[in-house]
Formats: C-alpha cells, structure tokens, sequence
C-alpha cells in the first residue's frame, strides 16, 4: 500500500498527494522558500518544511497501523 501525503507545490500553490514510497532524499532551498524532495524519477518543489513532511509522514504510518493495515 502506498504511503501518501498531502503537500503544495511551490511554485502554483496546487495541493498534491504525494507517494513518501518514492522519496530519495529530501532538502530545504536557499532561504528557507521550499522543499526539493528527489524520487525516483526526478524531483518536486513543495511549500512544507522537512519537519512538516515527517510530522505528516509519521501521522500516516500512526494511522495505517491504528487501523489494523501495518
């Protein structure tokens, strides 16, 4: 099952789900704007901060295993 986030891109202000199952690696941009996050396949801009991703990231894996799916 995918693990998915809600995020906003930086540049058009569009809210996305986004797969954390294809995170690379992930890094603030010059004066703190945005988040570039590295896939698989390329990268996306996006307006949370890392500490937002990961408090997102973690209220997921919080939910799939309260509801019986981990």
């Amino acid at each position: 099952m995918a693990h998915l986030i809600e995020l906003t891109t930086a540049g058009q202000s569009q809210k996305i789900l986004f797969n954390l199952d294809t995170m690379v690696s992930a890094e603030r941009g010059p004066q703190d704007e945005y988040t570039s996050i590295n896939t698989r396949w390329g990268y996306q801009n996006v307006k949370e901060t890392l500490d937002t991703i990961m408090d997102l990231a973690n209220h997921e894996e919080h939910d799939k295993v309260g509801t019986g799916h981990g």
